[in-house]
């Protein structure tokens, strides 16, 4: 027993600090409602924002050839006035993408990109669980459709495009489950243009990595359970054996502390060398979006970590060492003296109730000092707010009401 323990132990916090991640991950990444809440921050960043417009008015420019056209129409007044085709497209460009950041910042986009992301997830998932008979594939390539997002650019510049097109544009309406190849063609008879036949998609997947990628996923879904399954059962397999149970929890306990704090550096660590790697000024979402993702994987581990620390202290205070016995004597005698002195009662004539009834004002003062760091060091919520109101109020009531010696009178 003494030497499997340590190993059983040892296998729960690897185990444990592996699943987290992983676990995490699939929460994340893998479930769309929280992938949802994840990307849409993204529509509200300026920078990302400005990135979004500049790529869409690149794909208009692409669908209207806007340099072609002017110098078509600048040839007829003149060979040398064709020179002025690549200024007045640089003017043109400025203008369409100031009218594209607008329709980007506004409300209505931010409903379409929480509905394009959700709708671009579940593709995803589909593809990668071999369920989806509505993504399109061209020349070997998973492709996703962006086509309503490149039509809603086109509608903020609609009396541009009909000057360029040369003729009066009246855009279709083009919805996320449309086909790409309807939707292109109602596009080029609206723009009375031919387009590509992947315009306005972009390849998510190369066909030919396609299974691998499946296989990937199932391996890892799978794995994950196990991995879930396996960890209560290293846990309770540790106590069974374990010939002292209580430093063993505080053993798992701890591991589990140190494991959750591995992870957060190890983060912190790729997040760095991430952004290091990538031009976050030419691809900003990859900043926010990781920052996103940076703060759901600390909210997740500090709310385990608080789990798991509170374990370890709990285990501590009801053991049997001279600390904790004399700690939970002090808890008891406490409450036992704030009872008497709320119900009026005569006091315990215990050390432990004299020492705080002589000590009151200092403890009273370090209780008010407390609650002004608080709200000087955290940033409360509301309910934050009012629990720890509530606490401290009761907290100075008690010392108060312990200083209070009841006469014979009271008593009687």
């Amino acid at each position: 027993r003494r030497i499997f323990t340590p190993i059983l132990v040892a296998l729960s916090i690897v185990v444990f600090t592996v699943t987290v991640p992983a676990a995490w991950g699939a929460r994340t990444v893998l479930n769309t409602d929280r992938y949802v809440a994840t990307v849409a921050p993204l529509a509200d960043d300026p920078a990302v924002q400005a990135s979004i417009a500049s790529r869409l008015t690149d794909q208009v420019f692409s669908a209207l050839d806007v340099e072609g056209t002017l110098s078509d129409a600048l040839a007829g007044l003149g060979e040398r006035a064709t020179v002025l085709a690549a200024p007045l497209t640089t003017a043109i460009r400025g203008f369409v993408q100031d009218q594209v950041l607008k329709v980007v910042q506004s409300d209505a986009f931010r409903t379409f990109w929480v509905e394009a992301n959700r709708f671009v997830h579940t593709q995803v998932l589909a593809i990668l669980e071999g369920e989806s008979d509505t993504v399109s594939v061209v020349e070997g390539k998973v492709l996703l459709n962006l086509l309503p997002l490149v039509n809603l650019a086109l509608g903020s510049i609609q009396a541009v495009a009909s000057d360029l097109v040369g003729r009066d544009v009246t855009l279709p309406q083009i919805t996320q489950g449309e086909v790409p190849s309807a939707a292109i063609a109602k596009l080029e008879q609206s723009l009375g243009i031919d387009l590509p036949d992947d315009y306005g998609q972009i390849a998510v997947y190369d066909s030919q990595d396609l299974e691998a990628l499946q296989q990937t996923l199932y391996t890892f879904e799978r794995l994950l359970v196990f991995l879930l399954i396996l960890i209560p059962l290293l846990v309770a397999a540790s106590l069974l054996v374990s010939t002292r149970r209580r430093r063993t929890l505080i053993q798992l306990a701890t591991g589990a502390a140190v494991g959750l704090v591995v992870i957060r550096r190890i983060a912190i660590i790729l997040r760095d060398d991430l952004f290091e790697r990538v031009d976050t000024e030419r691809f900003p979402s990859v900043r926010v979006l990781t920052n996103e993702l940076m703060d759901s994987l600390f909210r997740y581990t500090e709310m385990l970590l608080a789990i798991v620390l509170l374990t370890a202290l709990i285990a501590l205070v009801t053991g049997p060492y001279p600390w904790a016995v004399t700690a939970r004597g002090w808890v008891r005698d406490g409450a036992h003296g704030i009872a008497a002195a709320f119900s009026g009662e005569r006091l315990p004539d215990t050390s432990r109730v004299r020492w705080i009834r002589d000590h009151r004002d200092g403890l009273m003062l370090g209780g008010a000092i407390f609650a002004v760091a608080l709200l000087l060091l955290f940033d409360l919520s509301l309910w934050g707010f009012v629990i720890a109101g509530v606490v401290i109020t009761l907290y100075e009531l008690a010392l108060s009401r312990l200083g209070h010696e009841p006469d014979g009178s009271e008593m009687a």
